[in-house]
């Protein structure tokens, strides 16, 4: 979507559009630009939380770092000079199509092996995450390049659309094939002689146990697995010899039964076998009184046998046909692009002045990003360094404890954990101070300087701050660990939804409610303004979180129900974020760098979710899903509460200069 370079006003006023007459059909490419432009965003932002899942990455390393991964997006603003100062717009578009259909085309091959996969393609993802940034500020100043006013107007739905369903392609229907591709096969279990299998359904689970009531015994069982557990035809589950029903995680390639015990992995859980007491047979087998048998018996008439469950393709293979064909896709799709994209008069190369800005700018903008990354990092040590000393190195706090030996994105190192993490926090603490000053330097006299400057001299600005930090915050916690929330087996605190169904959930039916959500949030801040309706916008937004709290106490097994739960919060997020992308707009349009501004703004907003995403992570870890979905709606407090403090410009007029 549009997300504006970082430009000089007087070379903003320099654009001039091809005319609708002489101007090529923009049916032509504008619908597969956009497209283009959201397969790799979503694919990096969200789909990647799947796959990791399935390949057993643990939850708070996923939300960390797939969080980290959507930063270059949020740091645009900084990235604009580089597209603006090197070369023309069109290049860029099929130069950055280019490298990302070969990255694309690369990521299936490189998560084949599971195990390493999580490290090897963390790094292309991140060079694929910044390449399309880049793209997507070409692909966006070449829209304005391109057209009139008039047309760009005409087509900012289509654009919007066409956005839409990128995300659905990415989003519904990867997680969807490759869903189906490891689904499981139906197994056959079997009893002879006075052996029966034991199941149950959830009244039964949820009760005391006293009374057989909801449980069957049973001697034929076919078997599927269904939202990660083992479960019979009619429903039932199948039960191990604990009473407990049997859970199938993510990663699990095959299931087998032999002598009365189910290997899932390298674990082996005895099954619910049992015996009625001989002088209580009845010709109904769910009367009388039950005793745990075992297998072998010693009766020579028991007999076991059962039919191994297989994925029909493991994980890896799964995930990375499903990849292989969107990145083909990709592929087909940036050739059409290079075929039709047009040559706007006005994208021309630039001047040998802004040739001779662009070195200084690349320092400029990694020096930033340097800091961005540097300082994470020590506030990351800092404060797992407290967290171990205040867990006092047991494990009553789970997760808080630092493992040994340390390690960085799964690659093991000679320090324990207490150690790597005091590394870590002495090199980049000081780092972080001297990029800081050096970065101050560099920005004197450049017109990114003057950009922030301006930006952060505004009336009112750290209640505008404050209103970018803590607005969103709730509804990205609650984004971010809806996915594991999913996918995470009963077991774990999760609804054990498998790839297809979350593809249709998330990727479908979330798509359409953020959708109705945008539209319907746009038509009310522009009946009764956004002053008036700002404050029934920010409520509706974090209410729904309200669904997914009760979601994890009540764990409803109805994909209906979730569903629904799922387009109420994001038709609420999509609502919250109209008002929010028109205050940024309206903030933007204070001083005299209104592009640079808007897309400061969105830089500090996108920053700002990662954050969010990485403690949603962090609190799933230790405090599962109920206290990650109440905390979330006690961090929606202070960002409705910000609309008391933040100016409109009919309250205070700005004084940015």
């Amino acid at each position: 979507m549009l997300v504006p370079a970082l430009m000089n006003p007087d070379t903003e006023a320099k654009i001039q559009p091809v005319s609708e007459d002489t101007g090529p059909n923009p049916w032509k490419y504008v619908p597969v630009l956009y497209v283009l432009q959201a397969i790799p965003v979503v694919l990096i932002q969200d789909v990647s939380t799947l796959f990791y899942k399935d390949f057993g990455i643990p939850n708070e390393e996923v939300a960390k770092w797939t969080s980290l991964l959507a930063l270059p997006w949020g740091l645009q603003f900084l990235l604009g000079p580089l597209v603006d100062l090197s070369a023309a717009k069109r290049k860029w578009v099929l130069g950055g199509q280019f490298v990302l259909t070969i990255l694309l085309a690369l990521l299936p091959f490189l998560i084949l092996p599971a195990a390493k996969a999580f490290s090897i393609s963390l790094i292309f993802m991140a060079a694929a995450a910044f390449c399309s940034a880049l793209t997507n500020i070409a692909t966006d100043g070449f829209y304005l390049l391109a057209f009139t006013k008039e047309i760009q107007a005409r087509f900012a739905g289509i654009q919007t659309a066409s956005f839409r369903a990128g995300r659905l392609l990415a989003a519904g229907l990867v997680p969807f094939v490759a869903g189906q591709l490891m689904s499981f096969n139906e197994g056959q279990l079997n009893t002879g002689g006075h052996l029966y299998l034991k199941t149950a359904n959830d009244t039964y689970i949820k009760s005391d146990k006293k009374t057989n009531e909801g449980s069957t015994y049973t001697k034929e069982l076919k078997i599927r697995v269904d939202q990660g557990e083992l479960v019979a035809a009619n429903g039932q589950k199948l039960l191990g010899a604990d009473d407990k029903p049997i859970s199938i995680s993510g990663e699990t390639a095959s299931v087998k039964f032999s002598n009365g015990v189910v290997t899932i992995g390298d674990k082996r859980i005895p099954l619910g076998l049992y015996r009625q007491s001989a002088a209580l047979v009845d010709p109904n087998p769910n009367l009388g009184n039950w005793a745990p048998a075992s297998y072998p018996s010693t009766d020579p008439a028991d007999t076991f046998a059962g039919t191994d469950i297989k994925r029909r393709l493991g994980a890896p293979v799964a995930w990375s046909i499903s990849l292989v064909g969107v990145a083909l896709l990709y592929g087909i799709l940036a050739l059409f692009s290079r075929k039709s994209l047009p040559f706007p008069a006005a994208d021309v190369e630039p001047t040998e002045q802004q040739r001779l800005e662009f070195k200084p700018n690349l320092a400029r903008t990694f020096t930033i990003l340097g800091i961005y990354g540097s300082t994470y990092f020590a506030l990351s040590s800092l404060m797992r360094i407290c967290l171990h000393l205040f867990a006092g190195g047991t494990e009553k706090w789970k997760g808080w404890t630092l493992k040994s030996p340390a390690s960085f994105v799964h690659i093991e190192t000679s320090f324990n954990g207490l150690q790597g993490e005091i590394i870590q926090l002495m090199i980049c603490a000081p780092l972080a101070g001297v990029l800081y000053l050096l970065v101050r330097r560099l920005l004197v006299g450049s017109e990114m300087g003057a950009s922030l400057s301006t930006f952060f001299r505004q009336s009112g600005i750290w209640a505008i701050v404050a209103f970018m930090f803590f607005y969103r915050f709730a509804e990205a916690m609650v984004n971010k660990a809806v996915p594991l929330f999913l996918k995470d087996p009963l077991t774990g605190g999760g609804l054990a939804f498998d790839n297809s169904q979350i593809g249709l959930i998330k990727g479908t039916i979330g798509m359409i409610g953020i959708i109705c959500g945008g539209i319907v949030g746009g038509i009310l801040v522009s009946k009764i303004g956004l002053k008036k309706g700002f404050w029934s916008i920010a409520i509706l937004m974090h209410l729904p979180i309200t669904l997914y709290l009760l979601a994890a106490i009540m764990k409803p097994t109805s994909m209906l129900v979730v569903s629904v739960i799922e387009f109420a919060d994001q038709f609420g997020y999509g609502l919250g974020y109209a008002g929010y992308s028109v205050y940024l707009m309206r903030v933007a349009q204070r001083g005299n760098y209104p592009t640079a501004h808007y897309a400061i703004g969105t830089g500090i907003g996108g920053s700002i979710i990662a954050v969010a995403g990485i403690l949603s992570g962090v609190l799933v870890v230790n405090f599962g899903y109920v206290t990650t979905f109440a905390l979330a709606l006690l961090f929606g407090i202070p960002g409705v509460l910000t609309l008391l403090f933040i100016p409109h410009d009919d309250e205070a007029p700005a004084t940015a200069q």
